[in-house]
């Protein structure tokens, strides 16, 4: 189903004419068992058809990644020709891959507006660091809110 088809066309003011309601739909990103520990398997996740914002973010993973040093994943918006790596990151601390397995993590968004906000063509992509070993069972779910902008 395509967000324009999620996101209906028709615009609520809320039950007092002050307060808009928001419609959100839920990006969902998984890479079962030992796919996660490849890096080559991040990247692009999401393509904004319309403007929108991140609202919330989650991620949870099956066994916890065993490198001596960190391992992480981290959200990012790509903006034009960005590519990985050289985008903004929307999580002010990355998720530590290393936390305790099967306990969703809820990632702290940026406090910044111009950071969480989609225009359209603007990409959601995960970048992972460190070592994956042993890494297994990423699932990441993002809530994206339509704007009116």
């Amino acid at each position: 189903m395509s967000i324009e088809t999620q996101f209906a066309t028709h615009k609520h003011n809320g039950i007092d004419g002050t307060v808009p309601i928001n419609q959100s739909i839920n990006v969902d990103f998984s890479l079962p068992g030992t796919l996660s520990a490849t890096a080559g398997n991040y990247g692009i996740i999401f393509i904004a058809r319309q403007n929108c914002v991140v609202a919330d973010a989650y991620e949870v993973h099956t066994t916890a990644g065993s490198d001596a040093g960190a391992v992480s994943l981290q959200l990012e918006r790509l903006q034009g020709t960005e590519s990985l790596g050289s985008g903004d990151e929307l999580l002010t601390t990355a998720w530590n891959l290393k936390s305790t397995a099967n306990t969703p993590v809820r990632g702290i968004l940026s406090k910044d507006n111009r950071v969480v906000s989609l225009k359209i063509g603007d990409r959601l992509a995960l970048k992972d660091s460190g070592t994956l070993t042993n890494l297994q069972g990423v699932c990441v779910s993002i809530t994206i809110q339509q704007t009116y902008a």
